[in-house]
């Protein structure tokens, strides 16, 4: 035989579909000449180890990447061994099982024989195995069909060379894992309804698709619902057919993912049984797809996902935290769920960009912002030293938005330093140290701070606290970080709660609690499609007196303005007021006109009131009919 007749491993397809080596009497005949060039003796090959090949051909591996690679034998390959050496017999591989427990099987010479034959052969040799082939199909001498389960599949690797056909030769079975590529034909398509509809029970409107490719309809089919393509076929014959199915039985159907049915589960809004037994699913999350289904009844046993969970209760609350009306888990009822359920649909109230609890004080509110950022956002922020009271503290705080990590686009670095996060921070002494107390103090760090323009038309404002005595709201938006020549400057979400305190016709902070991180997409999406806000006249956010707008320290001429921009009487309820009035009468023994002139006079600031009575009463500037009560 010459040596192009040999037969190579990579061509082992087309030579068992083209050409039967075998001959009749199940022996192969080898000769080959001697060379006769003597002066090539040294160099002539010894074909020891291709007629082995040769004689033991159906031992390569059909798929050489369906099996681990032996490890080389050392007792035949150590160093110094003669070329030509004898090479023995390798054992067989061993089949690995596969990831979707699928297998395909090929027979080299199959379709020589009888399929009735073949079939009964396999099923008694692997008996107590089940043994039911899917796809059966021939071309040419090879035939190949596929298997679901990986014990058969096993088992049929080892029968390879074990089963004597009735020619004499030894049948050929090569099994590696793997499924085909399928299309959905208007064939398969019908036969998939034939089978669905023999599946089907419109008294319970149930569907039980239980080892759906196992169907007799479909044996000449690969129909196996763990490949997406057929899945979504069977969501769409039930749309069209039984739209008002309510449980649905999917076990036993190697089902992995289920994230491709997130777009489908509208088709699906009546199920409220559905069984996913016995698949392989492997993470709870994967449950998430099917978040919208009503479901009552839930069964996962025999999926990975179970193996998972020690404690029972731990996977009640994840399921139920998907399906809140679950009653029953894996065929065991569950404790009633606490929920509320309510007998109309109520609506939500419409979100607003501003609470107060006072509606009078927004106007203050308006004012006072206006005013501060609009210093805060100038280069000299010296002035909000009037802004804030001489003992006021200010704490900040940072962090980056939640799921993010710290090596963000945009860096947060300069507020690192002072951040006052509480749950990081432990150290007492720096804890004390991060504090910004007295306004020179705040100030300080305020100038400090990078250059900043806010979005006031954006901001978003809630007054929680509003009496005679303070003020309580919380004010969050965005800002553009300055940064000198940057086409892209960073933009920030800040949120500052402050607490102002009435100081002669105006107020100041007390105190303030500032919090800085990036802005989201969304948000900047927001501050880039806002208006232009219109240019504002700077004006102190406090105007104590006289005295304290015409200060130094601002280090600028005060502004023409000297009225109280933000009045306290403006947000003085019609309670408090009469408190005050009587308050007034008791200390003065004034009249009742009298009195409320006193509180007019001074914009009902208390303390000044009864100042200023005292100090006219002693220098006798009260005139006697102040005292005389009709």
């Amino acid at each position: 035989m010459s040596k192009k007749n040999l037969i190579k491993p990579s061509s082992w397809k087309n030579q068992y579909s083209e050409h039967d080596y075998r001959s009749s009497g199940g022996e192969r005949r080898v000769s080959f000449k001697k060379s006769k060039n003597k002066k090539n003796k040294g160099n002539v090959k010894d074909w020891s180890t291709s007629i082995r090949a040769h004689l033991y051909d159906e031992d390569i591996d059909v798929d050489m990447g369906t099996s681990r690679p032996s490890k080389s034998n050392n007792k035949y390959h150590k160093k110094g061994n003669r070329s030509g050496s004898p090479t023995p017999k390798h054992s067989k591989k061993r089949l690995w099982e596969g990831p979707t427990s699928w297998y395909r099987v090929t027979l080299p010479f199959g379709n020589k024989y009888d399929k009735q034959f073949v079939q009964r052969t396999l099923s008694e040799k692997l008996s107590p195995l089940p043994f039911w082939p899917i796809a059966w199909e021939a071309n040419g001498n090879i035939t190949t069909f596929y298997v679901d389960d990986y014990k058969t599949a096993e088992k049929l690797h080892d029968l390879h060379q074990t089963i004597q056909m009735p020619d004499g030769f030894k049948m050929v079975i090569k099994v590696n894992y793997g499924s085909p590529n399928v299309d959905i034909t208007t064939e398969l398509k019908e036969k998939m309804k034939l089978a669905m509809a023999k599946r089907y029970n419109a008294a319970n409107k149930a569907l039980d698709l239980t080892k759906f490719h196992s169907d007799p309809i479909l044996q000449d089919f690969f129909c196996a619902l763990y490949k997406p393509i057929i899945l979504l076929a069977v969501i769409d014959i039930i749309t069209e057919n039984i739209p008002d199915l309510e449980a649905l039985n999917l076990n036993d159907n190697k089902i992995q993912i289920l994230t491709f049915l997130q777009k489908f589960i509208a088709k699906l809004n009546k199920v409220k049984i559905l069984y996913l037994g016995q698949n392989k699913i492997k993470d709870i999350a994967m449950l998430d797809s099917l978040k919208g289904l009503p479901l009552v009844e839930l069964f996962l046993e025999g999926n990975p996902l179970c193996g998972k969970f020690k404690d029972k209760s731990i996977y009640t609350s994840e399921v139920r935290s998907r399906f809140p009306k679950i009653m029953k888990l894996d065929g065991l009822d569950l404790p009633p769920p606490i929920c509320f359920d309510l007998a109309d649909e109520v609506a939500l109230p419409t979100p607003a960009q501003t609470f107060l609890c006072e509606a009078n004080a927004g106007s203050i509110i308006r004012q006072f912002l206006e005013q501060y950022f609009t210093l805060f956002d100038s280069e000299n922020r010296q002035m909000l030293i009037q802004a804030y009271q001489e003992q006021a503290i200010l704490s900040m705080t940072m962090a980056y938005p939640y799921g993010t990590k710290d090596k963000s686009v945009n860096w947060l670095n300069w507020y690192s330093t002072d951040n006052r996060n509480l749950l990081k921070l432990t150290d007492p002494e720096r804890r004390f140290k991060l504090l910004k107390q007295g306004n020179v103090s705040i100030v300080s760090f305020l100038k400090d701070m990078p250059e900043t323009k806010h979005d006031l038309m954006n901001f978003l404002v809630d007054l929680t606290v509003c009496n005679s005595m303070m003020m309580s709201f919380n004010v969050s938006g965005s800002f553009t970080e300055l940064k000198g020549g940057h086409k892209n400057p960073p933009v920030r979400w800040f949120s500052r709660t402050f607490v102002i305190v009435p100081v002669g016709t105006g107020f100041c902070i007390s105190n303030e609690l500032l919090h800085i991180t990036n802005a989201t997409e969304e948000q900047i999406k927001a501050l880039k499609s806002a208006p232009p806000v219109p240019a504002a006249v700077p004006a102190p956010v406090v105007n104590a007196s006289p005295s304290v707008v015409a200060s130094p320290t601002i280090g600028v001429p005060p502004p023409a303005v000297t009225s109280p921009l933000v009045p306290v009487a403006n947000c003085i309820d019609d309670g408090t007021k009469q408190q005050m009035l009587q308050a007034v009468i008791v200390h003065s023994e004034m009249n009742l006109e009298w009195s409320i002139e006193c509180l007019q006079e001074t914009e009902w600031n208390f303390d000044e009131a009864t100042a200023c009575f005292n100090e006219f009463h002693s220098q006798g500037r009260v005139p006697p009919e102040a005292f005389v009560k009709n």
